[in-house]
């Protein structure tokens, strides 16, 4: 995803372990460190030249990719947060490829993970929700009449997921019964989800309405609860890009906030170096309209799809009931 700006820097490797003396015929293995930390081994067996792990903004692409071999037996070691998960690949001489070791497959990727999946993901018995296609995406309907809505930017990605969601977040009574719009980007996602007004004044909203969205469209959701805050009550924020643009003014929507305050919720993830800067000079513009969550994770779907219920529930709480 290209979302991030192509040159901050990269910090230091993540911290790597020696491979513990256990059986390496599951991958990935996690262990207990302390009460904050694990270690996760990943491991594959066969011939090959080199074997990478590709896990989003913790090795991707470095040096701290490759795994080290021990006869027929390719393994690495990282020390990660408790409560890290990540979406990865292996790469074998390089070719991508799911961990055979592991039988936990999502969207073609692999998942690891130090804690269970989010249980708002689980689906429950019928379905209680219709979702009916529109030019713009996607519409679900609750059973109970909305007493509110929420629109998901880049609906596209969450056609499977958000359903599921929202049932079982109505149902427990963690969100009021709400008409979800899924708002397809599209190939021209990078035009729309950099702070256009023509894409933004398009939304769909009726009633209280919260807008969601993740990297670009994280940025998108924050800027459309500034611009119009007579249509857009709340912003979830997964993994915002307010670097952006790219250039001599960067950080474009934070000068914009000055002097306003939309009611936003961000998160973003403890591998995501290049977003800890722009996300936190963002929050101090906002100041006490907004809340925060670091989740263990990089910039990845996967980590957004576990944290978006408690993004969610956070910004509906701060509507009347």
């Amino acid at each position: 995803m290209r979302d991030l700006p192509p040159r901050v820097p990269r910090p230091a490797p993540p911290p790597t372990l020696p491979a513990p003396t256990l059986d390496l015929d599951v991958s990935p293995l996690v262990t207990e460190v302390d009460a904050g930390h694990r270690a996760v081994t990943f491991s594959w067996r066969g011939q090959a030249a080199e074997v990478r792990v590709l896990a989003n903004k913790l090795t991707h692409d470095t040096d701290a990719a490759l795994m080290e071999r021990t006869g027929d037996l390719w393994h690495r070691t990282y020390l990660v947060p408790a409560g890290w998960r990540a979406s990865y690949r292996l790469s074998v001489d390089g070719v991508l490829t799911t961990d055979p070791r592991n039988p936990r497959v999502w969207q073609g990727f692999s998942v690891a993970e130090t804690v269970p999946p989010s249980p708002w993901l689980t689906p429950g018995g019928e379905p209680r929700h219709e979702l009916t296609r529109h030019p713009i995406g996607w519409r679900y309907d609750p059973v109970r009449p909305p007493r509110a809505t929420l629109v998901v930017l880049d609906g596209e990605h969450w056609v499977d997921d958000l359903p599921v969601m929202l049932d079982n977040l109505i149902s427990a009574g963690a969100l009021p019964p709400v008409t979800a719009w899924l708002v397809e980007s599209g190939p021209e996602r990078a035009r729309l989800l950099t702070c256009n007004p023509a894409f933004v004044d398009a939304l769909p909203y009726e009633g209280a309405t919260v807008i969601a969205g993740q990297s670009f469209g994280g940025l998108a959701a924050v800027y459309a609860a500034h611009r119009r805050p007579d249509r857009f009550v709340a912003a979830v924020s997964q993994s915002g890009s307010f670097w952006w643009p790219n250039g001599p003014s960067p950080e474009w929507l934070t000068g914009e906030l000055s002097g306003t305050a939309p009611t936003v919720h961000l998160q973003v993830g403890t591998d995501e170096w290049a977003l800890a800067g722009p996300t936190a000079r963002l929050r101090e513009r906002v100041g006490e309209m907004s809340t925060f969550r670091e989740f263990g994770g990089g910039h990845d779907r996967y980590c957004w799809r576990n944290e978006l219920a408690d993004g969610l529930i956070t910004a509906f709480a701060t509507l009347p009931r």
